[in-house]
């Protein structure tokens, strides 16, 4: 972890990657943050599932949560050519096994890849997060979203139409913070 955190902020001074510039900020804001939904993962998931980060951004979730778990096999999925840039270079630096770097949108999984879970933070709102997430899901897998708020009632008809359901949320705080933030859970039920 120590050393993902050098590599962002090195890279970070030259391509803007987060807007915090300090170790302990990137520990407390980003780190933690992508560390969330392990323990929970791990308890629905079992040893060695299949993940993704869709819109992996500067890697938060997809490194932390890969270094945290590194028996699972983990994707990082980013559409920015400069964002998929410093991901590709940090995978290669960290040499984990199991770790990989796609250059695409969401909404359409490698042919023949489909994943146990879809972790999102920060990428689009719920009604179009979901279109574009459970694509990538195979049959009754999981999609995690972070958010500030719960998941409002409207999202039942985009869930309907998607053949997914409510899996509950999760609230957490991240040191230092008042207001609390969520992990949304939601299944697919089957592929369309």
């Amino acid at each position: 972890m120590d050393r993902y955190i050098d590599d962002l902020l090195e890279h970070n001074a030259k391509v803007n990657l987060t807007a915090a510039r300090e170790r302990l900020e990137i520990a407390r804001r980003h780190v933690l943050d992508g560390l969330a939904p392990v323990a929970e993962l791990r308890r629905r998931l079992g040893d060695a599932p299949r993940l993704a980060d869709l819109g992996a951004g500067g890697g938060f979730v997809g490194f932390c949560v890969k270094i945290a778990w590194p028996e699972a096999d983990m994707t990082l999925i980013e559409s920015s050519s400069r964002k998929f840039s410093f991901l590709n270079l940090e995978a290669l630096r960290l040499g984990l096994s199991g770790l990989h770097v796609r250059n695409e949108r969401g909404g359409r999984a490698e042919p023949g890849k489909t994943y146990d879970a879809v972790l999102a933070r920060a990428v689009a709102p719920l009604e179009e997060l979901l279109p574009e997430a459970f694509p990538l899901l195979k049959e009754g897998g999981l999609l995690v979203a972070y958010a500030s708020e719960p998941a409002p009632d409207s999202i039942d008809r985009v869930l309907a139409r998607l053949k997914g359901s409510r899996e509950g949320s999760w609230a957490y705080r991240l040191p230092g913070e008042e207001r609390e933030r969520y992990l949304l859970f939601f299944r697919r039920s089957e592929v369309l």
